[in-house]
């Protein structure tokens, strides 16, 4: 019997700066108040009945922020999906699946990007379809060998630049399970900003014909922008995964490498060693002092070179193409071909990977003010996460993030500009404090945190939260 859930949340917090320390949004799903201010926040919903072989499950919750910018109220998650056996449909708005979670899922995520550095928890959710293949055994292989995925399609509805872009996303997994203690993984996740309406190319022709060319990563026809019909058409990234797992008795390890890639030079791995790489133990038992650690190392200053550059021609420097360049006007004109990756930015659709202004893929990439793209994508950092519960009863997690930000190659219009570099970095440190007080036998919650950020790349504050969630449980049919 499936069992249906109410539940709803009061936060405060309060800032010593004039926003909101990083930690206080970061990996939130855009729903926190920007600067000092509160949220309430009504969930319901239906989870999947395991019990059952044809399954569904619904859910729904909207939030009411108020901050300096003002109230608003916010729409949160509304949607509805169906199970058979390892098939699964989804419709409508709902958070994405974040990994490596505390002690109390009410904590959060450890991991700055959720497991994933192409689709966080940073950013408001987008409407949209996926199919989804949970992991499934390939016959004749004795359940060593499972293949998983995901198809799906999805609109922006935030105020951007190319407003109303679509975004395609295809993933495929290859699992290997060497025994009962030993699984490696592989995986392709690719992305794919497509159509809309741009100020500077008008309305993208959305077709059933383009449809295939965003999906097979073909270039654009005549009516299409002019970079569109050299490269590809619509703006690709997205990410390879490696993942080893061990499972011992009572506790689990796992090492992950997650390399984002912007183009097709990144893609054929130009630009390694730019990755994620997240080390993770974890015990079963949720109630010792420590249960969880993660680490992770976030490096993304090659980008397959600084750039590879040819002579540009007399036609492509008349053209006004972004990616002609020059040092000064005594040089020669060049035209950038390759590097530079720049992730998650793009000439056409200038908002970037982001939705409601906030980044879709790492939250380490900082928003430009105007919204867009991010101005640090040549960055490293280390992150450290620890969570466990005290005297058994009270979950807690620690986080903690060094990083050095450099700026990036392009300037806000997609032009190469070399001096948007920084030779000395800004250095950045993020962390937060929080615990979980479960009263009434786990009904009602109270979660305090408390962060700090110091550094160059973000305004320097103390910060603290304080949220009441209450939570009922009913039966359905």
């Amino acid at each position: 019997m499936n069992e249906f859930f109410v539940s709803l949340m009061l936060l405060g917090g309060l800032s010593s700066g004039s926003a909101m320390p990083f930690y206080a949004g970061a990996n939130q799903f855009g729903i926190m108040p920007d600067s000092s201010g509160g949220l309430a926040l009504l969930q319901t919903g239906m989870p999947f009945d395991e019990s059952k072989t044809f399954q569904w499950h619904w859910g729904a919750s909207a939030g009411l922020k108020a901050d300096a910018a003002g109230t608003v109220f916010l729409p949160d998650e509304l949607y509805a999906g169906v199970r058979w056996k390892q098939l699964r449909l989804d419709v409508g708005l709902w958070h994405p699946e974040l990994k490596y979670m505390a002690a109390s899922r009410d904590l959060g995520t450890m991991s700055v990007t959720g497991g994933n550095v192409v689709q966080s928890g940073n950013a408001r959710s987008i409407p949209g379809y996926s199919l989804t293949l949970e992991p499934w055994n390939v016959p004749f292989t004795k359940g060593k060998l499972q293949i998983f995925g995901r198809f799906g399609d999805y609109r922006t509805i935030d105020e951007r630049y190319v407003k109303g872009a679509l975004i395609h996303n295809t993933e495929a997994c290859l699992r290997w399970n060497a025994g009962k203690r030993f699984s490696l993984t592989f995986g392709l996740d690719h992305y794919t900003m497509w159509g809309g309406d741009s100020p500077e190319f008008g309305p993208q022709t959305i077709s059933l014909s383009n449809y295939f060319r965003i999906l097979t990563g073909r270039a654009g026809k005549e009516d299409s922008p002019g970079g569109d019909q050299q490269n590809a058409l619509g703006d690709h990234r997205g990410r390879g995964m490696v993942r080893f797992d061990w499972k011992g008795d009572g506790w689990s390890a796992g090492y992950q490498f997650d390399k984002p890639y912007e183009d097709k030079s990144s893609i054929q791995y130009y630009n390694y060693p730019d990755a994620v790489r997240t080390l993770n133990i974890s015990f079963d038992d949720k109630t010792r002092w420590l249960s969880d650690v993660v680490y992770e190392f976030h490096y993304t200053m090659w980008q397959s070179g600084p750039y590879e550059r040819r002579l540009a021609t007399d036609e492509e420097v008349a053209s006004g193409n972004p990616h002609v360049w020059r040092e000064s006007e005594d040089k020669p004109w060049y035209y950038i071909a390759g590097g530079a990756d720049n992730y998650c930015n793009n000439y056409e659709y200038k908002s970037g990977w982001t939705h409601f202004a906030r980044q879709i893929g790492s939250p380490l990439f900082f928003t430009r003010p105007s919204g867009m793209g991010t101005w640090n994508n040549l960055l490293t950092a280390h992150h450290a996460a620890f969570s466990g519960s005290l005297f058994r009863k009270f979950p807690w997690k620690l986080m903690l993030t060094w990083s050095n930000n450099y700026g990036c190659w392009f300037s806000e219009n997609f032009a190469y500009d070399s001096g948007s570099r920084f030779e000395e970095p800004l250095r950045q440190f993020s962390s937060v404090l929080t615990t979980e007080f479960p009263l009434l036998g786990g009904a009602l919650k109270i979660i305090p945190a408390v962060y700090l950020d110091e550094g160059d790349a973000l305004p320097r504050c103390f910060g603290a939260t304080l949220s009441v969630k209450y939570f009922i449980v009913g039966k359905g049919r």
